[in-house]
C-alpha cells in the first residue's frame, strides 16, 4: 500500500493519485487484466485510453510456423500476460498501414512442455523477414482459448480454421 511504500522508498520519491474513473468504472490494472482476461477489448481500451498491445523485437524461433504453412513473427515474453488464446490482430511497425493477421500467445502446449510464454504473429499476406524489428502487436478480438492438440496435422486444421475466421473478422470492417 501507499504507506508501505512510503517507508521503503530511499531511492525514489512516492505520490499519491486519486482514483481514475472511466464511464463510472475505475480505471485499475486490475480491471484492465479481468477485462483482457474476459476477452472485452473494447472495455479494456476504454479503460486504458487506447486499444492493448503487446511490443517486442522479433525473435528467431524454432521455425515451425513456417513448415506447417503459417510462419510467424515471435515475441518472447519476460512476464505472463494477463490474457492468452488465438487473436485477430492488428501489426503496427512493418509499413505505413498496419497489418491484420493472427496470432497465438501462450505456452504452446502442443508443441512444448516448458511452458514460457511465446506471442507469435502471422501475418496475412505478407512473408518477409522481420527478425530484429520492433512491432506492435494490438489485440482485437479473441478467436479461442490455447488448446493442445494430437499432433501436428490437428493443430494445423485448427490453424486453419484460425486465420479463416480471423480472416472473416477483419471482412466485417472491424
Amino acid at each position: 500500500d501507499l504507506a508501505a511504500l512510503r517507508g521503503a522508498a530511499r531511492a525514489f520519491s512516492v505520490e499519491a493519485m486519486r482514483t481514475v474513473v472511466v464511464d463510472g468504472e475505475r480505471a485499475s490494472s486490475t480491471t484492465v487484466r479481468d477485462a483482457l482476461a474476459a476477452g472485452d477489448f473494447a472495455r479494456a481500451a476504454r479503460l486504458l485510453g487506447r486499444p492493448y498491445t503487446l511490443a517486442g523485437r522479433v525473435a528467431h524461433g524454432a521455425k515451425l510456423g513456417r513448415t506447417l504453412g503459417f510462419p510467424t513473427a515471435n515475441l518472447r515474453l519476460t512476464q505472463r500476460p494477463p490474457l492468452s488464446g488465438v487473436f485477430a490482430v492488428r501489426v503496427h511497425g512493418i509499413a505505413t498501414e498496419p497489418r491484420a493477421g493472427v496470432a497465438s500467445l501462450g505456452v504452446r502446449p502442443t508443441v512444448t512442455d516448458q511452458g514460457a510464454p511465446l506471442l507469435e504473429v502471422f501475418l496475412f499476406d505478407f512473408d518477409q523477414p522481420l527478425y530484429g524489428r520492433r512491432i506492435v502487436v494490438e489485440f482485437l478480438h479473441k478467436l479461442r482459448d490455447e488448446a493442445r492438440f494430437a499432433d501436428l496435422d490437428a493443430l494445423t486444421r485448427q490453424m486453419h480454421r484460425d486465420a479463416a475466421q480471423a480472416r472473416e473478422f477483419f471482412a466485417a470492417g472491424r
